[in-house]
């Protein structure tokens, strides 16, 4: 039985992080990788593919990863956010909890990139 990949973006301005992130989530079946370095150039990547799930860094220049969220989900472009943010001081703000956000969805750098993998798991296990 062939599995569907699903399309999810890493955005983070860090391209090391951004690609051991794609690295370790590559050895794993199931996923349609592609990455970003910008909340600008990720919307205009997900216009013209449209992701499952989108892993998105909070300090970013430009459009901060709220904003980026917040944006995609208005159009569309995404179904699901996890953010992995070196931020300690990072909490999710009303407009990202009503976007179904939570907690569980915040990931604190450094993180052992198999509890990101568990979570967007859980997140997609329902998506076709």
């Amino acid at each position: 039985m062939s599995e569907t990949l699903r399309p999810v973006l890493i955005l983070d301005d860090e391209e090391r992080v951004r690609e051991l992130l794609m690295d370790y989530l590559g050895e794993f079946d199931g996923f349609d990788l592609f990455g970003a370095g910008s909340g600008e150039e990720a919307l205009e990547i997900l216009r013209q593919r449209p992701a499952t799930l989108c892993v998105v860094d909070m300090r970013l220049p430009g459009m901060d990863g709220a904003e980026f969220i917040e944006s995609a989900a208005a159009e569309r472009l995404c179904h699901h956010f996890v953010v992995h943010t070196g931020s300690m001081d990072f909490s999710l703000s009303q407009a990202l909890k009503d976007l179904g956000m939570v907690q569980e969805d915040v990931f604190f750098k450094p993180v052992d990139a198999a509890v990101i993998l568990a979570r967007i798991r859980e997140l997609i296990k329902d998506e076709v």
